[in-house]
């Protein structure tokens, strides 16, 4: 595990040094997960893993975690609890959500992502991840980690199959189904869809603008010497 994340730190450390010019105008993100366990959590959480499609440095931290044996048979082994889908299920009706795919889609993110995907050093960063040798290796020997075992013997195990019987009785169901009827329910996504906060830094900014200004820096204009 230690040597996993001396190799993802290099790789992130070599990816960063080519700067984007659209970190210096972005907001500062909340850091990254440290182990497969909070990666399923925050992946699970829909107020939270839009960051990984806002962050090209983020979408390649997450890549390196979710194409390693070890997350998978943690990821399949909480899939199998009621707990994760409860709590994913109540992130998706938070209205936070909407700030969390909204920033995602600011033009400066996709500029970010165009920068990106032109950037040999993080082609070069994308291809050590997916074709590290060691990575193989850890794919070729999980039939025999104990954890297979583990998990197939979880799955004949009574009382998760009770645990799912009784999620219905959970008082975070019933939250969940009276959300809809209650009025601030409703008003909190509107307040998050109106907040300049919500979105990047782009259209918040054309948000907060004033009536009449201009919110989107026009590009120089090329003067000939002969004119100035």
């Amino acid at each position: 595990m230690n040597a996993h994340r001396l190799s993802l730190a290099v790789v992130l450390t070599a990816f960063s040094a080519g700067c984007f010019a659209a970190d210096a105008a972005a907001p500062a993100k909340a850091p990254m997960p440290s182990g497969t366990q909070e990666w399923i959590a925050y992946l699970a959480d829909f107020t939270r893993n839009g960051d990984m499609l806002a962050d090209p440095k983020k979408f390649l931290a997450a890549l390196s975690v979710v194409s390693e044996p070890q997350f998978l048979l943690d990821a399949v082994k909480a899939m199998m609890e009621p707990n994760l889908y409860l709590q994913s299920t109540a992130s998706m009706m938070d209205p936070r959500a909407y700030s969390n795919f909204a920033k995602a889609m600011d033009p400066a993110v996709m500029a970010a992502w165009t920068t990106a995907l032109m950037d040999p050093q993080f082609l070069s960063a994308t291809q050590t991840v997916v074709v590290d040798p060691n990575k193989l290796i850890r794919w070729a020997m999980a039939p025999l980690d104990p954890k297979l075992l583990a998990l197939a013997a979880n799955a004949l195990n009574p009382n998760v199959y009770l645990r799912w019987a009784s999620a219905p009785l959970d008082p975070r169901v019933m939250n969940m189904a009276t959300a809809p009827v209650n009025p601030n329910w409703y008003g909190g996504w509107l307040g998050g869809m109106a907040n300049p906060q919500a979105y990047g830094p782009t259209v918040g900014a054309m948000m907060n603008a004033p009536y009449g200004a201009q919110p989107v820096p026009m590009l120089p204009m090329f003067v000939p010497p002969a004119y100035k």
